[in-house]
């Protein structure tokens, strides 16, 4: 499908503001791609966070809820994820450059062979024609970090695979609620 995955992070009952900027930065993102935005929120007790989310832009919220997701544990939230990535087929999925994120996002991306950027400072729609070809490549998403130290920014694409993936640090991006949150739909996902 054509849609924008953010996975929320929760941290003590309360969403991580890195998610809420992803959400903030996801909202542009989609209406360039003119897609939807949507959300995957896993946990225990975390179906009351998705009014929070709706707040940002979310429109639709997959919600994992069960007493033994409390506390993160890497393989069943990435099952989880896996699964509904591959049910889903997000274009673009984006995650915290958080101890957790930097966890997840990786067994993700090499369960679904996607790739994965860390650590993005940017993120922006764009297209590509490659070289070689010729063959252009409209609605990419560009992942611009530093390389070499700092020394320089690198513009990262992925052109062939998706969900085009990315962690982004917290505090890169802005967090803006809406002043008219959306009306979205909640979708449970059955845990195993």
């Amino acid at each position: 499908m054509n849609n924008i995955i953010v996975f929320i992070e929760t941290e003590s009952g309360q969403i991580a503001d890195v998610s809420l900027e992803l959400l903030t930065k996801g909202r542009e993102l989609s209406s360039k791609l003119n897609c939807n935005l949507e959300a995957v929120l896993i946990g225990f007790n975390v179906k009351p966070l998705t009014e929070e989310l709706f707040n940002y832009g979310a429109q639709k919220i997959y919600v994992a809820d069960d007493k033994k997701l409390e506390f993160f544990l890497t393989l069943p939230y990435s099952a989880i994820i896996n699964e509904l990535f591959r049910k889903e087929k997000p274009q673009i999925a984006l995650f915290g450059a958080t101890s957790i994120g930097r966890d997840l996002a990786p067994r993700v991306s090499s369960a679904l062979t996607s790739g994965l950027t860390a650590d993005c400072t940017s993120l922006e729609i764009g297209s590509h024609t490659e070289a070689k070809t010729g063959k252009v490549y409209d609605g990419l998403l560009y992942q611009i970090r530093p390389a070499f130290g700092g020394n320089i920014i690198a513009t990262i694409i992925n052109p062939d695979c998706r969900p085009q993936m990315a962690t982004v640090r917290e505090g890169v991006m802005k967090k803006e609620p809406l002043s008219n949150p959306v009306k979205g739909v909640i979708e449970m996902i059955d845990v195993h």
